[in-house]
């Protein structure tokens, strides 16, 4: 002889319903507020002189006068630093064709 266990069946299908319909709107809420409404535009105004800041922008740096000029040339690496290599290490990707 089987023992039937029946569980009483909920009436309150009202609170069920309400609590879904609360996550739904939570959700929807949350997708348009991530995707779709602009965000606002905060303006900063920079503080300071910056008229001691112009020359500095206005200067032209050309990179072959960096790289050509003796304080440059004078720089060393940092001890421990890692140097990249060009070369054609490691496995080939199988995915291109030969």
């Amino acid at each position: 002889m089987a023992i039937v266990i029946e569980e009483e069946k909920s009436k309150s299908h009202l609170a069920s319903l309400l609590g879904w319909l609360i996550i739904l709107g939570i959700i929807v809420a949350a997708v348009y507020y991530v995707f779709f409404a602009a965000p606002e535009l905060v303006i900063i105004t920079p503080s300071g002189n910056l008229s001691a800041i112009a020359p500095i922008v206005q200067n032209n740096l050309q990179p072959s006068d960096v790289l050509q000029s003796p304080a440059f040339k004078l720089l060393k690496p940092p001890p421990g630093s890692v140097q990249v290599s060009t070369s054609t290490g490691g496995r080939p990707n199988p995915f291109i064709a030969p």
